[in-house]
């Protein structure tokens, strides 16, 4: 008997010791074209996303001198299975612009306020505009519709791309993650077209992916713009993963008949 308890106490402190190391870490990946693969892939099982979007820099325009970007922001809830969106997006640099709009299937509603609102086909009063979308579009995007879809197209054009080179891998807030980069010129996006160019405009893009090693989801995004003596622009994005979301419609009273 004796011997068999001292099994038994030996069976349980193997099996305490590997509860307390946890679960294997997936091995680390050094490739930054097969982390960035992997980030898409990540994708295809998203159940709701939120996107927090800030942009920063200066663009030169036609008969206005620079335009400071400063303090533009868009944010973007998204219930991939439910096929409902809510935008906001606020441009105070651009005469106090701001739009919104939810997306609820195969329904729109959006509103713009400022100076444009009626230049952009808004209610000028401050309130939503129904709109019906026709049934190919009812979503928030094809991500939304058919994501494995838009993956594999996404990743095919990744592979028409400069090789991404990997930069040091940082923190996103408590979680540990990769850092590539891709960046491309104009002439690469001329590239992923068999269409002629529609702009002669030399530029340069700069995409930042921080994605998380866990489960190689994109933590944040940062997509850098160099134009030249015509500007430049960064939009940084935060993106976080099936959290509960509710999105509905407008009250009533805040539609527009």
């Amino acid at each position: 008997m004796s011997r068999r308890l001292l099994a038994l106490f030996a069976l349980v402190g193997a099996l305490a010791v590997i509860a307390c190391q946890g679960a294997p870490a997936a091995p680390a990946l050094s490739d930054p074209k097969e982390i960035l693969a992997q980030s898409v892939l990540s994708l295809q099982n998203v159940k709701t996303v939120q996107i927090k979007g800030e942009l920063t820099g200066q663009v030169q325009v036609p008969n206005s001198g620079a335009l400071d970007l400063k303090g533009t922001t868009l944010s973007l809830d998204a219930d991939i299975a439910a096929k409902k969106a809510h935008v906001n997006v606020a441009v105070p640099s651009f005469m106090g612009t701001s739009a919104e709009a939810i997306i609820l299937d195969t329904v729109a509603y959006f509103k713009v306020t400022g100076p444009l609102a009626g230049m952009l086909g808004a209610d000028t009063t401050g309130k939503f505009k129904q709109t019906d979308l026709p049934a190919a579009s009812g979503d928030p995007g094809q991500m939304v519709s058919d994501p494995t879809k838009a993956i594999a197209e996404l990743k095919a054009q990744l592979d028409r791309l400069p090789a991404p080179t990997k930069a040091a891998d940082e923190k996103c807030g408590d979680q540990d993650c990769y850092h590539t980069v891709l960046k491309l010129t104009d002439k690469d996006l001329t590239a992923l077209s068999s269409a002629a160019p529609t702009s002669s405009l030399a530029a340069t893009l700069t995409f930042d992916v921080w994605s998380r090693k866990n489960d190689l989801r994109p933590a944040k995004l940062a997509l850098g713009i160099d134009a030249g003596t015509q500007g430049s622009a960064t939009m940084t994005f935060t993106m976080t993963y099936d959290q509960a979301l509710t999105i509905a419609a407008p009250p009533a009273d805040q539609i527009a008949p």
